[in-house]
């Protein structure tokens, strides 16, 4: 099968010319045999074209890292199922028209996938693609839109206003063996606790979590609380020039809460207790969450999701996968109910605005982040006598 110039949905043909270069070199025949695949590395195809229209080698590889790493790996993954989907057809990935775009995404609706989901795929596919007759591109395209608009509609996003899992009764547990009492927990007990009560009281994605260092002036103990500076190199999801994530500040429960039952799921208790069972075997690892066994080496990425979500699985109702991101969700609705200003979330979760977690500093940013630690935390404190998670009228103003 040999094809000319690319042609849009009307059969009139198009002019790549200044388009971002095609996924596979052109040599013969642009359209490889079935047996072939184009490639479709989004990072290389940026790069490539970067170098066509001028660019140094050293400058095109800057620019063709703008994009994160766990974004280039989501897009790749993207591009295999299209790039696999255009090779059935016998088309090049970044030459496809207006028609075989949209016949790709309606595929997705069709299996089931999520708006959002196609939407990304959508996104990935304009990294690669030339872009069609009329100057527009996938991402852009008025057409593509009407249509994702379309799917939004007959498949709308369903929210749920309900926490799927309920974080008092995980609290409780945590008040019992094998989790206390800790001078006689093991280390696994005492690693997937501290983690849990530091995630909840801060909201924080599992990937600030992993970044926490145990380096100097890393964690600090201040006046009825402690500080936690994640590690230099680590970039927030929404870090942008404009936007750095502060640290993380959680109060003792004790200066929140007169009752002592209260101190065992104090975060910076738990967090006492671990370190100095730990400082002993990490060695020269300074990441704060290690595995609980020989060699005791920094506890991967992965490895915090499935200990957050080990903790609330228990606890999960109906049919619903806990996720590690769902204490971040709960947390920050438990704080909104409990009445603390979204602005206090805003900052103690380090969101930049309501919509696109993007935005507000306080003035006093110590306030605002006790304010929303203390209204996660003190939840169940205020609240035993309520085992479906939902805190009472008036517990707000408890401590």
């Amino acid at each position: 099968m040999v094809r000319g110039a690319p042609t849009t949905s009307n059969g009139h043909p198009s002019d790549p010319t200044g388009h971002a270069p095609s996924a596979v070199p052109k040599t013969g025949d642009p359209h490889p045999p079935r047996h072939q695949r184009a490639t479709t590395s989004c990072v290389e195809v940026v790069r490539t074209s970067l170098r066509q229209r001028g660019f140094s080698e050293a400058a095109a590889a800057i620019a063709a890292d703008a994009r994160r790493a766990t974004t280039v790996a989501t897009y790749d993954s993207r591009l295999r199922k299209f790039g696999e989907w255009c090779h059935n057809r016998q088309v090049l990935p970044s030459e496809t028209s207006l028609a075989q775009v949209v016949d790709f995404l309606h595929s997705l609706f069709e299996e089931g996938k999520q708006v959002s989901t196609i939407k990304n795929y959508r996104s990935a596919i304009t990294v690669i693609h030339r872009g069609f007759a009329d100057g527009s591109t996938p991402g852009s395209n008025r057409d593509i839109s009407q249509l994702i608009r379309g799917m939004a509609n007959r498949r709308p996003r369903i929210r749920r206003l309900a926490p799927s899992w309920s974080f008092i009764a995980a609290l409780q547990t945590l008040t019992k063996p094998p989790y206390e009492p800790m001078a006689s927990a093991s280390l696994a007990s005492l690693t997937k606790k501290t983690l849990f009560l530091i995630a909840l009281a801060s909201a924080r994605r599992r990937s600030c979590l992993h970044a926490l260092s145990t380096k100097q002036n890393h964690i600090r103990f201040e006046n009825h609380g402690v500080r936690m500076v994640p590690d230099p190199a680590f970039l927030a999801k929404n870090q942008v020039l404009s936007f750095l994530p502060g640290d993380i500040f959680i109060p003792e429960i004790k200066s929140l809460s007169s009752i002592a039952e209260d101190k065992l799921w104090c975060p910076v208790r738990a967090l006492k207790w671990y370190l100095n069972k730990t400082q002993h075997l990490r060695g020269t690892t300074t990441t704060l969450f290690i595995l609980p066994r020989a060699p005791y080496s920094a506890a991967s990425k992965d490895t915090i999701s499935r200990w957050l979500a080990e903790i609330i699985r228990p606890f999960t109702t109906g049919t619903i996968t806990p996720r590690a991101h769902d204490i971040r969700g709960v947390a920050a609705s438990t704080a909104l109910f409990a009445g603390v200003p979204v602005e206090d979330i805003l900052k103690a979760a380090a969101w930049r605005t309501p919509t696109t977690f993007v935005t507000c500093y306080l003035s006093d940013s110590l306030q605002a982040e006790t304010a929303f630690c203390s209204a996660v935390m003190r939840g169940p404190a205020g609240i035993r006598s309520h085992p479906s998670g939902l805190p009472p009228s008036g517990s707000a103003t408890r401590c």
